[in-house]
């Protein structure tokens, strides 16, 4: 016999959010318009007033951070083995090469402890996840990545609402 299905999560759909749906299908703006601008600005809001721009997934904007941050051939990326793949995925997008470190047995988390070790001449960023909405300890990342130079690039799809 096997288990029952466990979902991580089960999704609350109720009719308002159904409605709304209809409503933005039936204006015909499905990827842009009003309904992603009021978003942002709800977003922005939230987040103290700061410029908010959404995109069609999180891997997207993973690909497009890493291209900001100047991320491409003969680079390295410090990331976790525990993600979906497509955090790994943008990484070889880009031309760079994915570098795992292993995780805390405690958070799951990208393991802080072992990323110095990992660290060589090409290495340019850490693409931490926060996985199942818990946050890496971003006191420790943020004073590892500046001391050693590189960027930082979270993958906080999982945390949105979390503190640090």
């Amino acid at each position: 016999m096997s288990a029952p299905f466990l979902p991580l999560t089960r999704p609350t759909i109720d009719e308002d959010t159904i409605a709304g749906v209809a409503e933005v299908l039936r204006s015909g703006w499905i990827t842009s318009g009003p309904k992603v601008k009021e978003l942002e600005t709800k977003l922005s809001e939230h987040c103290g007033g700061r410029p908010v721009r959404v995109f069609n997934s999180g891997t997207c904007t993973m690909a497009i951070a890493l291209r900001i941050a100047g991320i491409g051939p003969g680079h390295e990326v410090i990331t976790t083995p525990l993600s979906w793949v497509a955090t790994s995925n943008v990484i070889l997008e880009v031309g760079a090469r994915p570098v795992f470190v292993d995780i805390d047995p405690i958070s799951r988390n990208l393991d802080l402890d072992r990323i110095e070790a990992a660290i060589t001449p090409a290495t340019r960023a850490i693409l931490p996840v926060d996985l199942a909405g818990l946050p890496v300890d971003r006191d420790r990342l943020y004073e590892l990545s500046r001391r050693r130079g590189l960027r930082v690039i979270e993958d906080a799809a999982q945390s949105f609402g979390s503190t640090w």
